[in-house]
């Protein structure tokens, strides 16, 4: 406990060296961030439908995020607006997949580890994993609209494009070079998050057969692939978006 203390007091001290005024934001929507999460935990402990409790949670958070730490500009705007429609989008999507793939409740090795606690605990596990992936994919998209929504703000008001096209494929080439950093990010997260797993795969000798049908492995590459596919899915719509909102308001 005292060695996370003393990590949260190097962020502190940190983020007030390099953001100076600006940090007090961004450590206060830390924790407002941390009591969306909480209230959507509890949410579904009382049985609030996953999709409403879920879209509120995420638009709540996107808010925090993108209004309450970056300020209300016609950027974080335009990013609001693109993360509403990725969310909705993926909420359509998510449970079908996480369903089909049967990766709902605990894996077998994890049972092992909570073999003594009472397993008559009625949970909705399918909700429960799709809002886990749901969720593990909101830091892409919402990183992802921010950064492009930014990078065409500052090229419009720069360069003055009068040409909505020119913008966009501006943007687009924007949304390119940062598409391939950020699949490399995501990819170096997953081997970072599951290094441990491998090294017990391996001196287990579990077959490859086992390793791509064991759920623990196959939720973590689930949340891996589907972050990813956000990302590309996040980035060339910001940039059409972004284009045309530039466009059409006035900085």
């Amino acid at each position: 406990m005292n060695v996370l203390i003393f990590l949260f007091l190097i962020l502190c001290i940190m983020s007030f060296i390099i953001l100076g005024k600006s940090s007090f934001y961004l450590l206060i929507g830390l924790f407002m961030s941390f009591g969306i999460f909480l209230g959507f935990s509890l949410s579904l402990r009382f049985g609030v439908p996953l999709t409403p409790s879920l879209l509120i949670s995420l638009f709540t958070l996107s808010g925090v995020i993108l209004f309450f730490v970056n300020g209300y500009t016609t950027k974080t705007k335009s990013a609001f607006l693109c993360v509403i429609i990725t969310f909705t989008l993926i909420i359509l999507i998510i449970p079908t997949i996480t369903k089909n793939l049967n990766i709902a409740g605990f894996s077998s090795e994890e049972i092992e580890e909570i073999s003594a606690l009472n397993l008559a605990a009625k949970m909705p596990f399918e909700e429960i994993v799709s809002a886990v992936v749901i969720l593990s994919m909101s830091g892409a998209i919402i990183d992802a609209s921010i950064a492009i929504t930014s990078s065409m703000y500052e090229l419009h008001n720069q360069i003055k494009f009068e040409n909505r096209h020119n913008l966009i494929a501006s943007g687009m080439k924007v949304a390119t070079e940062l598409l391939s950093s950020s699949i490399h990010t995501l990819f170096f997260a997953f081997i970072a998050n599951n290094l441990a797993l491998f090294f017990w795969f391996y001196d287990l000798n579990y077959p490859l057969s086992t390793v791509i049908n064991s759920k623990v492995f196959i939720t973590e590459l689930t949340i891996s692939l589907l972050a990813g596919a956000s990302t590309v899915i996040t980035l060339p719509l910001t940039a059409w978006f972004s284009g045309y909102y530039f466009t059409r308001t006035k900085k």
